[in-house]
C-alpha cells in the first residue's frame, strides 16, 4: 500500500522533480561539506616526505606544483614539492596551518595569488591572505624564513598584469615589517626588452624548463644572500 507521499508523487510530476532537486541538493551538500571537513584537516601534499636539515617547502598553486624537475634543479637541497593544482589562498592557509605542524624547513618558498587575481579577487585582499601566512608561518613555525616569489606575467593572462605588479609592489612594501621574510624577483629574468620570453607552456600560463631555470637561479641566489652562511655551506657543498 502506497503512502500518502508515494500517492501525491505519482500523482504530480512536478513534485517528482522536486524531490529529485531536494536529493540533488542534499548529495551537493554533503559534498562540499567534505571539501571543507578536508580543507580543515588534511596537510599540503609532499613529494618528498621524512626529515632532513636541508629540506625546503616550495609551497604555493599550480605554478609550483608543476614544477616536475624541482628535485633536480634544487639539488642538493631536499625540495619538498607542496603545492596544489589550481589553488588560491582559500585552499592554501588552511592545509598550510595542517603542514606546519611537520618538522621544520630550513625555509619555505612561497608562489602563491596568480589564481586568486585571475578569479577577480581585489589586490588588497590576496595582499592581506598573503600576511595571513606570513602570520601563521610566525605562529606555528618561529624562526622559518619565507622566501615571497614575485607574481609572474603570462601569456594567457596579460590582462591581470598591472594587478600582478601592483600587489608585487605591495608586497615589497608589507615585508619591509615582517621578520625574516624576503622577496625574490623571477618577474624582470622573464621579460626580455621588457616583452615575455620564450619560457612557458602551450597553456601561456606555467612555465616551461626554461621557465623554471630561471625560477631555480633566482631562489638559489636568494637562499644565499638569506640563510645564515653556516647553513648554506652544510646543506650545498
Amino acid at each position: 500500500m502506497k503512502t500518502p507521499l508515494l500517492q501525491r508523487l505519482d500523482a504530480s510530476p512536478f513534485a517528482k522533480w522536486g524531490l529529485a532537486a531536494l536529493i540533488f541538493c542534499l548529495i551537493v551538500g554533503s559534498w562540499l561539506a567534505v571539501g571543507r571537513y578536508r580543507a580543515a584537516h588534511v596537510a599540503l601534499p609532499d613529494d618528498a616526505p621524512g626529515p632532513s636539515a636541508c629540506s625546503l617547502w616550495f609551497v604555493g598553486s599550480s605554478s609550483m606544483r608543476r614544477w616536475t624537475s624541482l628535485n633536480h634543479d634544487m639539488a642538493p637541497w631536499k625540495a619538498h614539492n607542496r603545492g596544489i593544482d589550481d589553488a588560491t589562498f582559500a585552499e592554501i592557509l588552511p592545509r598550510f596551518a595542517n603542514a606546519a605542524q611537520d618538522s621544520k624547513p630550513v625555509a619555505i618558498i612561497l608562489y602563491a595569488g596568480e589564481n586568486d587575481i585571475a578569479n577577480g579577487i581585489e589586490v588588497r585582499t590576496v595582499l592581506r591572505n598573503l600576511g595571513r601566512f606570513l602570520d601563521l608561518r610566525n605562529r606555528m613555525m618561529g624562526d622559518v624564513p619565507v622566501v615571497i616569489l614575485s607574481m609572474k606575467p603570462s601569456p594567457a593572462r596579460r590582462s591581470i598584469f598591472k594587478s600582478q605588479m601592483l600587489f608585487n609592489a605591495a608586497t615589497q612594501g608589507l615585508i619591509e615589517r615582517m621578520p625574516l621574510t624576503y622577496y625574490a624577483d623571477i618577474t624582470t629574468p622573464l621579460l626580455k626588452d621588457g616583452k615575455l620570453g620564450d619560457n612557458y607552456r602551450a597553456d601561456g600560463v606555467h612555465m616551461n624548463p626554461a621557465g623554471y631555470g630561471i625560477w631555480a637561479g633566482v631562489v638559489r641566489q636568494r637562499l644565499n644572500d638569506v640563510l645564515p652562511a653556516e647553513t648554506v655551506r652544510r646543506c650545498v657543498a
